[in-house]
């Protein structure tokens, strides 16, 4: 009997999400550096019936990006390898990201680098494309795409 043994992730590998709705696709732009860390994610908001003819076809400029444990769902087969599509050679992944904020009302923009929070009442039209701070589970990711959830209506 022969095993297939699973690949190792690498950056640019794109993985497909089975939802209610269609299939979904996420592309790996970061690695963790350790064990507290998990992969960050590009997810594109369009979900297929079927799997397209090239998956260029499915990278396209509509996307946000968030930290989602890639390689633990890869694994568990929660999301299924599909291929490699190379990451520019200048790509970095955003420096800032955004939450609700928690102990009062309006968002906090959180510096990656830094850690540091700035508190803000209303966003900006630009603060509105800034993707969300810390780790969504396959769950809240499915959840999402199947509500056909966006940046800039998560206001």
């Amino acid at each position: 009997m022969i095993t297939m043994t699973k690949k190792k992730l690498e950056l640019g590998d794109v993985f497909e999400i089975e939802t209610s709705k269609g299939k979904g696709y996420l592309q790996c732009v970061k690695l963790p550096k350790d064990t507290s860390e998990v992969e960050k994610v590009k997810v594109f908001y369009h979900l297929l019936e079927q799997k397209p003819k090239t998956i260029k076809d499915v990278i396209s400029e509509e996307f946000y990006y968030v930290d989602f444990p890639l390689s633990a769902a890869y694994k568990k087969k929660i999301v299924s390898f599909v291929e490699n599509v190379p990451l520019p050679k200048d790509f970095s992944c955003p420096r800032y990201y955004r939450t609700e904020h928690m102990f009062d009302s309006g968002w906090q923009i959180i510096d990656s680098k830094t850690w540091k929070r700035e508190s803000v009442e209303v966003l900006t039209a630009e603060q509105k494309k800034i993707s969300p701070w810390g780790i969504w589970n396959d769950t809240l990711l499915i959840e999402n795409l199947e509500n056909n959830w966006r940046l800039e209506s998560w206001a």
